[in-house]
């Protein structure tokens, strides 16, 4: 291996003459990498795989590789891509044992601020972090067991890269992991700006900075940095031409003020350092999150043995990934995205809690949000408090700071539908349905990236549902089937769901279009179809051969329906008891992001089964359905006191029993039938008790979140319904 090196003898450690090229090719490839993962995240991955092709041994390069197919099968869910992913990522791991072993042998110092092999170290860690993530995906036993230990292992690595970054800090007086601002006019100087020999970690010599081969390498690396921290390495014009200061489809074509245009990287910080630091700062940050959000029974298991996650922690880690200009900043963005705004939110908005410096401020703060809370019950208002946050950024309210980091990413990257699907995705998240629409059918480019172009039509399906357009939705379904295969079963009930709904708006008058009306009986008989076909797709739609969670709760649905049709005596349309449209709207946040309009219109939807309509008449646990969806409805509305009596009159009855004796203060009514709903019910009675009493109620709310969270049956969405309340029990705990 020494003589690939060119190195004649066998030294423990080479001299600086002879580390000198081996630096800068390194610097080359990281950059090349970097550059590489940059075209995936602009919708060009073909370019972006050719560029690192030409060097499979090299761990960087390979973790590049792996990064673009792990982005893919995260993206997709498809098995063999995940597969794929995982093999790419595993070769990354030895190759990353190998090079750091290599640069430790030989003493190769890369980093004036770091040991010798600390970015393989890196590069090491995140190829584990992300095998494991995928592992995580399959929902399989055995391939759980071996992503915790890949996580272990990880952690355990992490935690050296960051006590060489604390001894660095207490070195220096630096902070490594904030970095100072570099304005734009600076990187775009020209090369005179620019400090050719950044990436050499020690003084060179008046001969080695004349020498003709050296220089040129140093400056192409130099010039290779630079172009990327502009926006401008991947055959884009400068990013700076492109930011915009507002999301939103009605301000695509706005510029940014000058200010905002400013770059968060140091263009004299070598590309290892740059990597270490953000690469160290996502992994750890990601990897306190995820093990923050396992589910319950997994969570007590791990903090046995010591490995706790911390929500908080791993938010701010993320966020200070976020400052680097390279795919690990942008990882962390999407990720940061996907946990505000994206479809199913790990923070509940309706749990609106500032984030505090200081635990003496918590009583004051909260006291003033309960009397906002009270002056403003009425949704808009609600809303606007939830998502523009209470003072400067927080984690709980990140406001500004993550629309302008978005923002950002939409200008470095104009050819890419995922970030505008994330733009989307805000917008949706603050109930700006139409606009959201609006935005993602301006798109006038194919993508081609088809897990990308499948996210997009799904989430267009979700807010074509919150905006009872049930038509054009069961056609966008089509669309999304003919690219994803995902969950062909759930796609299809989804859609035979809508035309249920169109056909039973017609039965109460809801639709008044006499044309419309005239299809009520085309309505049923293709809700029938759909529903129907669903149960025998839903065996395609698997993920490493095991069937999933929304597969398995689409198959009870469906034996529910055909046996009170079978009881009944009817046609299985008439059958079905609550809209399980308006069911599934609720996993989808549905609630939180209907503007106030639909959401009287879900209330008056939701009565169809008393309706004189109805054929059977409806069930217990068709009726405790209905009313949980419409207490929150009526809470979203403002009428949170006629909403908490739904809640407590017509659903918390029939599933506990006050009993002093027992440790939570109730006894559970178990029950078989729809097993989502019940703790579901205990999760929402906690946000009516926060939303009536504010800190105040604090305790209480806990109380009914610890009960919904006791309430540990394994059923098919406990993971999501799990997680969903963990994060918000985690959240009180803090205060």
């Amino acid at each position: 291996m020494l003589r690939v090196l060119g190195i004649k003898s066998k030294p423990t450690e080479i001299s600086k003459d002879e580390s000198i090229p081996l630096i800068l090719k390194q610097a080359h490839d990281f950059e090349v990498s970097l550059q590489a993962m940059d075209y995936l995240l602009d919708d060009r991955t073909n370019e972006g795989l050719y560029l690192i092709e030409d060097d499979p041994d090299s761990a960087i390069k390979t973790l590049a590789k792996g990064v673009i197919k792990f982005l893919e099968a995260t993206l997709g869910f498809e098995s063999d891509v995940m597969k794929k992913a995982g093999e790419v990522l595993t070769k990354a791991e030895a190759l990353s044992t190998r090079e750091r072993s290599k640069s430790q042998n030989l003493n190769l110092k890369t980093s004036q601020n770091f040991p010798p092999g600390t970015e393989y170290a890196v590069t090491y860690a995140e190829s584990n972090l992300l095998n494991a993530l995928i592992m995580l995906l399959s929902e399989s036993m055995i391939e759980s067991a071996k992503a915790l230990y890949k996580l272990r292992k990880a952690y355990q690595t992490l935690e050296e890269i960051f006590k060489h970054i604390k001894e660095y800090e207490k070195k220096t007086g630096v902070k490594v992991t904030n970095l100072p601002n570099e304005s734009s006019s600076s990187l775009t100087s020209g090369l005179s700006s620019i400090n050719k020999f950044a990436d050499i970690p020690f003084q060179l010599t008046t001969e080695q900075l004349k020498e003709p081969k050296l220089k040129a390498i140093a400056e192409k690396v130099a010039l290779m940095r630079n172009a990327r921290l502009n926006g401008a390495h991947i055959g884009n014009s400068p990013a700076s031409e492109r930011l915009r200061s507002t999301v939103g489809f009605n301000n695509l074509d706005e510029k940014a003020s000058p200010n905002l245009t400013e770059n968060i990287i140091q263009n004299n910080q070598s590309t290892v350092d740059e990597f270490i630091i953000s690469g160290a700062n996502l992994c750890f940050g990601i990897l306190q999150l995820v093990l923050s959000l396992l589910p319950p029974a997994i969570g007590k298991v791990l903090s046995i043995v010591g490995f706790k996650g911390s929500r908080e922690q791993g938010l701010k880690m993320v966020w200070k990934s976020v400052q680097g200009r390279n795919v690990q900043g942008c990882i962390g963005l999407l990720g940061l995205l996907i946990f505000y705004d994206g479809p199913f939110q790990f923070t509940d908005s309706d749990f609106d809690i500032p984030d505090f410096k200081s635990k003496s401020s918590v009583s004051s703060e909260l006291s003033n949000l309960s009397l906002q809370r009270t002056r403003s019950a009425k949704i808009m208002k609600t809303e606007s408090k939830a998502f523009q946050g209470i003072g400067e950024p927080t984690l709980l309210h990140p406001g500004q700071k993550l629309e302008d980091c978005l923002l950002y990413a939409r200008a470095l990257f104009p050819h890419s539908a995922l970030w505008l699907l994330q733009e989307a995705r805000m917008l949706t998240s603050r109930g700006k349905l139409e606009e959201a629409l609006n935005l993602m059918e301006s798109l006038d480019r194919k993508i081609e990236m088809k897990q990308v172009e499948a996210l997009l039509l799904f989430d267009k399906v979700m807010i074509l549902i919150f905006l009872h357009k049930f038509e054009r939705a069961a056609e966008t379904i089509t669309e999304l089937l003919k690219v994803n295969e995902w969950s062909p079963g759930l796609y299809t009930y989804a859609a035979g769901c809508c035309y249920l709904e169109l056909y039973r708006m017609c039965e109460l008058g809801l639709i008044t279009d006499k044309k419309e009306l005239n299809r009520a009986g085309y309505f049923k008989s293709k809700a029938k179809e759909l529903i129907l076909k669903a149960p025998q797709l839903s065996k395609q739609g698997k993920i490493m051969s095991k069937q999933m969670p929304f597969d398995k709760f689409l198959l009870r649905k469906i034996s529910q329906f055909k046996h009170t049709a079978s009881q009944q005596n009817v046609d299985i349309i008439d059958a079905i008891g609550t809209s399980p449209i308006h069911e599934l709207s609720y996993f989808w946040n549905g609630y939180n992001r209907m503007p106030e309009e639909h959401l009287k219109l879900a209330q008056k939807s939701l009565n169809y089964g008393i309706s004189e309509h109805a054929k059977v008449p409806e069930a217990e646990n068709q009726l405790m359905i209905r009313n949980l969806l419409q207490s929150i409805t009526l809470r979203r509305l403002g009428e949170i006191t006629e909403g908490r009596e739904i809640i407590d009159e017509k659903v918390l009855k029939y599933i506990i029993q006050e009993d002093d004796s027992s440790p939570n203060g109730v006894i559970f009514i178990k029950h078989t039938e729809d097993p989502w709903l019940y703790p579901t019910a205990l999760y929402e009675r906690a946000l009516f008790y926060w939303k009536e009493h504010g800190i105040e109620g604090l305790e209480e709310s806990k109380k009914w979140l610890r009960r919904a969270l006791d309430w540990a049956d394994d059923y098919e969405l406990s993971t999501r319904i799990g997680m969903k309340i963990k994060a918000a029990l985690d959240r009180l705990e803090v205060l």
